[in-house]
């Protein structure tokens, strides 16, 4: 029986991670009929892709799991119930899955909306169809806001009549409490049905009767995940495969409490504790999250690191007071010769 998503240690959610490598460009919606609609425009600004042989959009993959049937068979059932539907690439990897790439988002969509059914009709019933959890959670984001300072006294059910009334489309509305006692704070948590209707509330706020409060939008988690046990990226404790505990500090199997050795990074072999923010694995880490939200997500400006201070093509030097007079001669030679040669 294939694993179940997200359970054991070959569940999903390890397998999702490795996939963050082979995702494109996506934008999740859902048209009237509640099927979901995916694509979006590339990125503007990056020169390298934006020439005109570039495609409007590129599509993220389909993972299929829970389907006893080889390569040919899968690829069969779709040239005879899909034949219209175009795909340019299927995979199965050796845990079972399978990973298809839809060349144009009408054939993303319908592999989304209509595969599932045609699989369980064709003795499949525990297929499933879902895009990789890492761009879920940044989809999911994008719905998400947040208003501050909201007096106590205001109920959860006026804001979401308040919400509905302008037009926007709701699901959610929580008003969030503190970890110690349970508390409940001016902070609400609003969840939309999509980015769209999340982005207008951020330019509008809420209007309560007479009220008005601003909006925030959720942040997008920039923080690679690292698991405390073994150190290593991309899963949790939960995940591990080793379940041996890696000392921060040395990299041996023992506590950082009881550590005794000198420091040195289990990961990159530097002289700092493997949890450091400023390992060069971390960095690679946090980079590649970076640019996932930024491939990912359809409503958020690029999102940039700040620049190493000794990196010389981010601050290149200065030249010195010899080079500027150098400079400033020529410019005076040059004058002094154009001046004679157009004097009449």
């Amino acid at each position: 029986m294939p694993p179940k998503r997200g359970g054991g240690v070959a569940g999903g959610k390890q397998r999702n991670q490795n996939l963050d490598k082979q995702i494109n460009q996506t934008y999740t919606t859902a048209d009237k009929n509640g099927h979901s609609q995916v694509g979006r425009p590339s990125l503007v600004g990056n020169s390298s892709q934006s020439k005109s042989s570039q495609p409007k959009f590129t599509i993220a993959p389909l993972i299929i799991e829970g389907v006893k049937i080889s390569k040919l068979q899968l690829n069969d059932l779709l040239k005879q119930h899909l034949n219209d539907v175009k795909i340019h690439d299927i995979q199965l990897s050796r845990a079972g899955l399978f990973t298809l790439y839809a060349s144009d988002v009408s054939s993303f969509n319908r592999l989304l909306n209509e595969f599932t059914i045609i699989l369980a009709a064709n003795g499949q019933q525990a297929a499933k169809i879902f895009v990789p959890r890492s761009i879920q959670r940044i989809k999911d984001t994008e719905m998400v806001a947040f208003v501050k300072r909201v007096d106590l006294e205001i109920p959860d059910n006026r804001i979401t009549d308040a919400l509905t009334k302008v037009g926007l489309d709701v699901v959610n509305v929580t008003r969030l409490n503190r970890k110690e006692g349970n508390i409940p704070t001016s902070t609400i948590k609003v969840t939309f049905k999509d980015a769209n209707n999340r982005n207008t509330f951020i330019h509008t706020g809420l209007q309560v009767d007479s009220m008005h409060f601003n909006a925030e939008a959720a942040s997008q988690n920039k923080k690679p995940v690292q698991c405390y046990i073994c150190l290593q990226y991309n899963h949790v404790a939960k995940y591990c495969k080793t379940k041996q505990q890696i000392c921060a500090k040395c990299g041996d199997n023992h506590r950082i409490d009881q550590c005794t050795a000198a420091i040195k990074c289990n990961n990159c072999k530097g002289k700092h504790l493997a949890t450091a923010n400023e390992c060069p694995n971390f960095l690679e880490q946090e980079k590649r999250m970076l640019n996932l939200i930024n491939q990912y997500s359809s409503t958020s400006s690029p999102t940039t690191t700040s620049p190493l201070l000794h990196d010389s093509n981010e601050f290149p030097s200065l030249p010195n007071i010899y080079q500027r007079q150098q400079g400033l001669l020529q410019n005076d030679i040059l004058d002094e010769l154009i001046n004679l040669l157009t004097k009449d």
